[in-house]
């Protein structure tokens, strides 16, 4: 059952405060609607109830797949490796294996459900996102921005990121072989077996993976 609270908010062109209901959790059992909220952003919209200004509103949200077995936790802006809830951590001690991740950016949150919903590792996609980012980087001589999986084809023998490269943050599609993910997918199992087993919502995205690369390599294998 979806969870909301009432809060208010401010109308940044009339500046008339009201009392909103703000979605702050649901599952995908008692709400099927839940995920179609989240990637068309539906669930992020708000309207004064005075003047009709529509905008984005951005606020902390949980997202609970139950038959998937994963939580994804969106917390605007969020760069803390790890979030402990301990009211979540004590009311889902009892269910081994399930994946619980914070991420800061919506578009974040829609990757995570992608990548789950697949079946894919996402410490191993990060690393191998990481990866084909250092690539994206030479090959258009700009910083990267950010990056997000987009698809994985087996009978291709491909998996594809949409990267936002240099000022513009323009986007740039890249492609590479699956061998590199089955690679990362190597390390992340021979290296960091225990990492879904702390305790916490955990920050897997670039940050996580440079760190782990780091460590990889200075274990000298």
């Amino acid at each position: 059952m979806a969870e909301s609270v009432a809060k208010y908010v401010v109308c940044p062109k009339c500046q008339q405060q009201s009392m909103t209901n703000i979605m702050i959790s649901a599952n995908t059992v008692e709400d099927t609607n839940i995920r179609k909220m989240v990637f068309d952003e539906t669930i992020f919209r708000w309207k004064c109830k005075k003047c009709g200004y529509s905008s984005k509103y951005q606020h902390p949200f949980l997202y609970n797949d139950i038959e998937n077995r994963f939580m994804v936790y969106y917390i605007p802006y969020v760069e803390r490796p790890k979030v402990v809830d301990q009211k979540l951590e004590t009311e889902f001690a009892d269910l081994a294996g399930i994946r619980k991740r914070i991420v800061p950016d919506i578009n974040s949150i829609k990757e995570k459900i992608a990548v789950f919903e697949k079946g894919i590792n996402d410490m191993a996609l990060e690393l191998t996102k990481l990866a084909v980012s250092d690539v994206v980087a030479k090959e258009t001589s700009h910083n990267v921005y950010a990056g997000y999986f987009t698809d994985m084809d087996e009978e291709k023998n491909s998996i594809s990121f949409q990267f936002f490269v240099g000022g513009e943050r323009r986007s740039y599609i890249q492609t590479t072989r699956l061998e590199v993910y089955k690679r990362s997918l190597d390390i992340v199992r021979r290296y960091f077996p225990k990492e879904n087993r702390k305790p916490g919502f955990l920050n897997i995205g670039r940050a996580w993976a440079s760190s782990a690369l780091e460590k990889y390599k200075s274990s000298g294998r």
